[in-house]
């Protein structure tokens, strides 16, 4: 599963591109505008990013990037993760500057769902997958060792707690209610107890030497579910 972050104006290519990936694992977030590209980038960290070059502007015209700008915006900010070009904008001259900007990947519309995948999964593959190591002070959560590091003692993570904890991280800032977390990472449908979550979520706290009463990892919303509002150093 990586995190994928789409920018396209067009609703409905955006909805379908949203569908698709979601449907194949992926954890996924669409922006219409620079600006909001910009901001999701920055609180969620993706994996991979998917631009279009030409973004009708903002109201009143308060936002005029384009998806040149978006790049090199992104790259100027320590972005170091793949990024590919999805736009109408076909010619040789067009390519080029995708690329001198920082582009990985140039790829024109009308396009095939199934390329566009194949594209972002061998990106991710040249780039090392998935991201799996996130820094918060003194504490390294690592997703592939299943570990939680601290500088005077490892702790390991079960299946479920690693899976938890991956979700938490591919969500942060989000609310998450218990039935969304019974669905996303134990598959459940309904009619589970949600106290399953509510044990889970504590195991992970403890591992994260995290306090309920004064978070700074994952915060209980009370009647509503969990937020992760840690933040990376």
């Amino acid at each position: 599963m990586a995190r994928i972050l789409f920018v396209e104006d067009e609703q409905a290519v955006l909805d379908t591109l949203i569908k698709f990936f979601t449907k194949e694992g992926h954890e996924v977030w669409g922006a219409r505008t620079g600006t909001d590209a910009l901001e999701l980038a920055d609180r969620y960290k993706p994996d991979i990013a998917i631009l279009d070059v030409m973004l009708q502007e903002g109201p009143a015209g308060v936002d005029a990037m384009d998806g040149y700008e978006i790049c090199k915006a992104l790259r100027e900010t320590g972005f170091d993760r793949p990024v590919i070009f999805l736009t109408a904008r076909t010619t040789e001259q067009d390519k080029l500057v995708g690329f001198e900007l920082g582009a990985d990947d140039y790829m024109t519309k009308p396009f095939s769902l199934l390329e566009l995948k194949a594209r972002v999964e061998a990106r991710l593959r040249r780039a090392g997958g998935a991201r799996s190591i996130f820094r918060f002070g003194t504490t390294t959560v690592d997703l592939d060792q299943y570990a939680v590091v601290h500088p005077d003692k490892t702790e390991k993570l079960s299946n479920r707690e690693r899976d938890l904890l991956h979700f938490f991280l591919s969500n942060r800032g989000r609310i998450l209610s218990r039935e969304e977390l019974l669905k996303k990472v134990w598959g459940y449908k309904s009619g589970i107890a949600t106290r399953t979550v509510d044990t889970h979520v504590l195991t992970v706290r403890k591992k994260l030497r995290d306090n309920a009463q004064t978070p700074i990892f994952i915060e209980t919303l009370h009647g509503v579910g969990y937020q992760f509002i840690g933040k990376e150093s």
